[in-house]
């Protein structure tokens, strides 16, 4: 085999591959880190297990035809304030498909 290593400064096939798979993998845990708080939110909120809290986003997920990292998304940064317009636009999507107690708009919901 005579194959001819790339240049230090080239970025080949590979290193475009690897790239991808890293943002990939790093979207992926934060999906499930916002998934995970999401879940701890719902919980709270609600006084519900963390199973009942994980059926109740897969229903809004379902019922709103939002992915369920996006719920999870919308809700953490509608809890932490962060939210821009385009999240309370996708939380008024799927807002009535909450618990009766419903969801806070604002920063973290003081109750």
């Amino acid at each position: 085999m005579s194959a001819t290593p790339p240049s230090p400064g080239d970025s080949g096939p590979r290193d475009d591959a690897l790239r991808d798979e890293v943002a990939h993998l790093h979207e992926a845990v934060q999906s499930q880190r916002d998934i995970g708080m999401a879940i701890g939110l719902l919980s709270a909120r609600f006084h519900c297990s963390t199973e009942q809290a994980w059926r109740t986003m897969l229903r809004v997920s379902q019922d709103s035809n939002t992915k369920v990292r996006t719920v999870a998304r919308v809700l953490v940064k509608t809890h932490d304030g962060t939210a821009d317009a385009a999240d309370q636009e996708t939380l008024a999507t799927f807002v009535h498909h909450l618990p009766a107690s419903g969801w806070s708009s604002g920063a973290a919901a003081k109750e």
